[in-house]
């Protein structure tokens, strides 16, 4: 299980920075109307966000990836030197 919450944290880490570098990419170019709807997995986070609101948004993308990109690595870490996380838990025999 512990394995299974790195992995969802590396792939939410990379989705988190692919989508900030997406929303700085948008910010250099022109943005028509009033602003630009941000969305993530689906999710609707904002319906208008103006032009320069942008780096912002695609700064709080890449920090919160990186965030989770790091919990990750350091969950990876742990796991790899701990060496019983690949066997089955078993009890302790108090005699």
């Amino acid at each position: 299980m512990r394995w299974v919450t790195g992995i969802l944290f590396s792939v939410l880490g990379v989705l988190l920075l692919t989508q900030g570098l997406h929303l700085r990419s948008i910010g250099e170019e022109k943005v028509d109307g009033n602003g630009i709807g941000v969305y993530f997995l689906g999710m609707e986070i904002n319906e208008k966000v103006a032009r320069a609101d942008i780096p912002s948004y695609a700064n709080g993308f890449l920090g919160s990836g990186t965030i989770f990109l790091l919990l990750a690595v350091c969950l990876f870490v742990i796991l790899l030197k701990e060496k019983s996380t690949l066997k089955p838990i078993q009890r302790k025999n108090h005699a």
